[in-house]
């Protein structure tokens, strides 16, 4: 098989795998929305905030970025705790739940299906498949192409 072969092959069954395998959410209630996910991943980055140092951070109002701050902590993604460094000042962090459903939110693939679907190979076949797409994507990074 030549690299144009190869390169149509490939193709064709990396669309095959991620319809059958992409993360699906049945209740679109469980969707978190672009603002609340960019909110979650600033926070994971830059560690805890206070209110204004948010409101800052994402263009809003202090009484907008208090709303949203409120609400996500309602639903257990945020929590407050007092500043170490200064009694007075309240910071607002991600909880182990808000964590947890940022790291969700970001997967592509449902794990499941894909787990499912490599109890069905060798360690050996799931071992050369792993190296040869770890290798594939090395190839791809190099300038270049």
């Amino acid at each position: 098989m030549n690299e144009d072969d190869f390169a149509r092959q490939f193709e064709d069954l990396y669309r095959l795998i991620y319809a059958r395998a992409v993360r699906r959410i049945r209740d679109k209630r469980a969707r978190l929305s672009p603002e609340t996910v960019a909110l979650l991943t600033h926070l994971s980055f830059a560690g805890p905030m206070t209110l204004t140092e948010i409101a800052r951070h994402t263009a809003r109002a202090q009484s907008t970025a208090s709303e949203m701050i409120n609400h996500l902590e309602k639903k257990g993604l945020l929590e407050r705790d007092q500043d170490p460094d200064d009694g007075r000042r309240t910071l607002v962090w991600l909880s182990t739940e808000g964590r947890d459903v940022l790291s969700l939110s970001r997967a592509v693939l449902d794990t499941k299906r894909i787990t499912t679907a490599a109890a069905r190979m060798s360690a050996t076949e799931r071992a050369e498949l792993a190296a040869l797409f770890e290798k594939l994507t090395t190839s791809l990074a190099k300038k270049g192409d």
